[in-house]
């Protein structure tokens, strides 16, 4: 028995492979390997193995596309139909394919009649049978070889489940052979849309690889013309690539070297070698089905489940009694609903508390009123010195020169001073009247003769007159 134990370790899954022999009282066919599965860093594992391929019965169908009740009842018919051993000796599963229009199926006396009762299209089905006898005695053969099985399914799953996630290939559409060679045997094939639709074991002869060739191409024009093939892909040690290259020509098309993909490695994080994947390839196929496509696999047999834990128990006898936690529910709603009125009350009355101690201790304003009117009072009769001198020298001329500023609490504003050019002090006081700052601009005095002397008086604009009750000269508060 050939095992392959894979285990997730960060974006890479380590492969272990062994070879186990059986007991002495085993019939003549060994199961082509099992695999085990881990996640990383856990103990715990699960066992999947394969009956070989001369104890199931395989059979590819097109179906109409249906629900999964109705589909399920096309297959089992069809199996007690076409089936030499009646229906209720076996255990049987199905693997569906992509969904095809009409025009993509071709209708042929192998694949049922091309009318689909206005389905709109079409599935392929890939059956596979085991008698249920044969079973029991597979299950109990690994049982005697301390194997526990936690599943058990066909090579064609195994051989599946490796084509689709453990080889590194272009991806295709279309119809492919995919040939595992080893020194005792070959193991072809044949895939349609990434599913198995046929798979055949052929035995190697000494020296008789063209013998070997031959069959294996019988095999699978069986299964699909050469117009439909589209390549082999091959993967088997490198001594046998003549062989590979005269299965090519006999089949007219490109036979490919396929290696493992890139996340598979050995025990030493080295990538596995094609050899190895030929001899351990449906070992490591049974552990990638179960680890990507766990709920899809074709179980023909599986270990019944452990006892579940007490607390497990006592929820599953709590869940039994509807009313038991519907009563809880309402309770804890209850309960909830309570918490929350209370609270609201409680913030209720603290803000009504602090909303009366504001209003028996009065309004925080009252306190700024005495300082926000003399404010207001400096706002309105203060008189803006540096202001009110910046907006004088910004119209007089050069050819004035001013002695002194005069400005009386009455808001009365004289100016004197000396001018070279008698015609500038006029001019000095028409840019003063056009001022928004002074008004009643009068010159009255200018003194041509003595030195060009002149006296300007006006009076300040947007400044109220202080009242003769608020104190003169004394300071505010």
């Amino acid at each position: 028995m050939r095992r392959a134990e894979l285990r997730r370790s960060g974006r890479y899954t380590r492969v272990v492979t062994t070879e186990q022999p059986l007991p002495e009282d085993r019939p003549v066919d060994v199961p082509s390997g099992s695999a085990s599965t881990a996640p990383a860093q856990s103990d715990s594992s699960r066992i999947i193995a394969s009956m070989p391929l001369s104890d199931t019965m395989s059979r590819c169908w097109r179906f109409p596309d249906a629900d999964e009740d109705k589909f399920r009842q096309m297959v089992g018919h069809r199996l007690e139909a076409e089936l030499p051993v009646p229906i209720d000796e076996l255990t049987w599963g199905y693997r569906m394919g992509p969904r095809r229009a009409l025009a993509e199926t071709p209708a042929s006396p192998e694949q049922g009649p091309r009318d689909d009762g206005g389905a709109g299209g079409r599935r392929q089905v890939f059956a596979q049978a085991a008698r249920s006898e044969q079973i029991n005695q597979y299950m109990a053969m690994l049982s005697a070889a301390n194997v526990r099985v936690d599943t058990l399914t066909t090579e064609a799953e195994a051989i599946g489940a490796l084509y689709r996630h453990g080889l590194h290939r272009p991806r295709t559409d279309g119809t492919e052979v995919l040939v595992l060679a080893t020194p005792d045997d070959w193991l072809v094939g044949v895939f349609d849309d990434g599913m198995v639709r046929s798979l055949r074991r052929i035995p190697i002869k000494p020296n008789r690889l063209d013998l070997a060739c031959r069959q294996c191409e019988q095999s699978i024009e069986a299964e699909v013309s050469r117009r439909e093939l589209g390549r082999v892909l091959w993967c088997g040690p490198a001594e046998q690539a003549d062989v590979r290259n005269v299965l090519a020509e006999r089949l007219g098309v490109t036979a490919e070297a396929v290696e493992p993909a890139g996340h598979l490695v050995d025990a030493d994080g080295a990538r596995i070698g094609a050899g190895c994947l030929a001899t351990f390839g449906p070992a490591v196929g049974l552990a990638l089905a179960d680890m990507f496509e766990s709920d899809q696999i074709i179980r023909l047999a599986a270990r019944e489940e452990a006892e579940p834990s007490p607390h497990l128990q006592r929820v599953e006898r709590i869940l039994a009694h509807p009313w038991r936690w519907t009563a809880v529910a309402a309770g804890l709603l209850v309960l909830a609903t309570a918490m929350h009125v209370g609270a609201i009350g409680c913030e209720t009355r603290k803000m009504r508390a602090l909303v009366d101690d504001l209003t028996q201790t009065g309004s925080p304003m009252t306190a700024l009123q005495p300082k926000i009117r003399a404010m207001q009072r400096l706002q309105t009769y203060r008189i803006d010195v540096e202001a009110l001198v910046a907006d004088l020298c910004r119209p007089i001329p050069d050819s004035i020169v001013i002695s002194s500023i005069a400005l009386s609490r009455e808001r009365r504003f004289v100016i004197k001073g000396t001018a070279k050019d008698p015609k500038a002090i006029f001019a000095l006081a028409d840019a003063l009247r056009k001022s928004d700052r002074f008004a009643a601009v009068n010159p009255e005095r200018t003194e041509p003769a003595q030195g060009g002397g002149f006296t300007i008086s006006a009076e300040l604009v947007g400044v109220k007159k202080l009242p003769s009750f608020a104190g003169r000269g004394r300071p505010w508060r």
